[in-house]
């Protein structure tokens, strides 16, 4: 993740509520075997986490976080159960982030309960929505947590530190592997009502994504005294910036490949466990295939007169953003909210469709020819310059792509960033001023808009360990 997108942060203590989400229940003595087999993710050793369900043809149904528990049966007598937390595809098609969850199908069930049933069989297990028994809370920005691992502030950051480790398979996937020292899983400082696991989809940081919590319903959280609490916009917009796909919309259920919605960067698929549903696409993709497109952070940036219709060319020479009125980029700015700045990024309509990022050859290279170089998958409602796209690599690459290339603020894109001449290339600020680059753009409307890939903190992570590989072995 670039150094702006970062310092775009609020990492400040903060409680975030996730209306959008179900939450689903599975008891019974065959429970772990079940999820076993159908889940692409076990998180029982983590004390749960970020896993997801595939269909047969290793199409991604559902993201999902998932939380083991101990249910009491009968006095005397617990046996292990799971709580599953998932978006479920909004009813209406108009909005990227459903501010509630959906309702169910005309036979009263959520689709991921349509998709286990039928795999029930003759396992001991039970399948119930809970979802009116729990209320789901993101919290993150909480510094004590992080940091020195023996560190311990009126016992918060009691535990070790997570360890992330790197495997690497065949063109470009890449495995995150978490785990904790002697099993000892840092405490959630929950009370014993609450139910929470780590979000380590962004790393273990105060920059990350912090906890998922599960609270009865109409309870107040108790992490709500020692945390400001922020409307989900806030929640959707650090997701955004670091990268982090989440909800039918992002994620096309049946549609969306794991490996493409960066489910390996984020810790939520397994290619080393047992059989599951849709394993053999993902592993042999793993160890022999492709990985050409991602989603990742993408933002746009105004054309100077909107640009021309058919995507024209554009080019940038000289001033880059200077950083002010940016949430969170301040120690003034922690009270700031997201709403309070959102007219001062760019006025650009929110998206109710996928739009298509276009990729333009420098006027250097061999072929002038437009390329197609993915889509734009959703705007923040509010700073509609920031999004995620599911991007081609390959043209990312050979854009805006360096974090050091461009310098970017979202209080200042404007129109005064970039100017059209007309001519097929963009020059960038950087090390070599004259340097010819490629440009992505899109359409909205009649305007034409730069778009800017970034790498998010997890596919950063990867690429950075993975050059870090690759210099060992040259220097061997």
């Amino acid at each position: 993740m670039s150094s702006k997108s970062q310092s775009i942060l609020k990492n400040i203590p903060s409680i975030a509520k996730l209306p959008q989400k179900q939450v689903l229940e599975i008891t019974g003595p065959d429970s772990p075997k079940f999820l076993k087999g159908l889940s692409c993710k076990d998180v029982d050793t983590l004390k749960g986490g970020y896993s997801g369900f595939l269909n047969a043809s290793g199409r991604v149904l559902n993201t999902t976080f998932i939380f083991p528990t101990l249910k009491s049966v009968k006095p005397g007598k617990v046996e292990q159960s799971y709580l599953i937390s998932y978006d479920e595809p909004p009813s209406s098609s108009s909005s990227s982030f459903p501010s509630s969850s959906s309702s169910s199908s005309s036979s009263g069930k959520t689709e991921l309960e349509e998709f286990l049933i039928p795999f029930k069989l003759r396992s001991k297990i039970r399948i119930k929505n809970v979802t009116d028994q729990y209320d789901s809370y993101s919290v993150y920005g909480t510094e004590d947590f992080f940091g020195n691992e023996d560190k311990d502030t009126q016992g918060k950051g009691k535990g070790k530190q997570p360890i992330r480790t790197w495997k690497f398979g065949s063109g470009g996937a890449s495995e995150s592997q978490w785990s904790w020292p002697n099993d000892d899983v840092r405490e959630l400082q929950l009370k014993e009502n609450e139910i929470g696991c780590w979000d380590l989809r962004a790393g273990f940081s105060v920059q990350g994504m912090g906890r998922q919590v599960l609270v009865p319903k109409g309870d107040k959280p108790s992490l709500s005294t020692s945390h400001d609490p922020v409307s989900i916009d806030e929640y959707h917009l650090r997701r955004l910036l670091l990268g982090i796909p989440e909800g039918p919309k992002e994620i096309i259920p049946g549609t969306a490949l794991p490996l493409e919605s960066c489910m390996d960067l984020h810790g939520g698929v397994d290619f080393r466990k047992g059989c599951y549903l849709g394993q053999e696409l993902t592993v042999r993709t793993y160890h022999t295939g492709a990985t050409r497109k991602r989603i990742l952070p993408i933002r746009l940036l105004p054309l100077v007169g909107g640009g021309s219709s058919n995507g024209g060319s554009s080019s940038h020479k000289g001033p880059v953003a200077q950083d002010q009125d940016i949430p969170g980029n301040s120690t003034s700015s922690a009270s700031a909210s997201a709403s309070a700045s959102a007219s001062s990024i760019s006025d650009i309509p929110q998206i109710t469709d996928q739009l298509e990022i276009t990729y333009h050859p420098p006027s250097t290279a061999a072929s002038k020819k437009p390329r197609s170089a993915g889509k734009i998958l959703s705007l923040h409602p509010q700073f509609t310059s920031v999004g995620l796209g599911l991007v081609r690599l390959e043209f990312a690459e050979k854009a805006c792509w360096s974090p050091d290339a461009i310098s970017l603020s979202l209080s200042h894109l404007n129109s005064s960033s970039f100017s059209s001449s007309g001519s097929n290339q963009i020059q960038i600020q950087s090390e070599d001023q004259n340097a010819e680059i490629g440009r992505l753009t899109t359409q909205i409307g009649d305007r034409t808009y730069g778009v800017y890939v970034d790498k998010g903190e997890a596919y950063g992570a990867a690429l950075q360990v993975l050059a870090s590989d690759t210099q060992c072995h040259r220097e061997a």
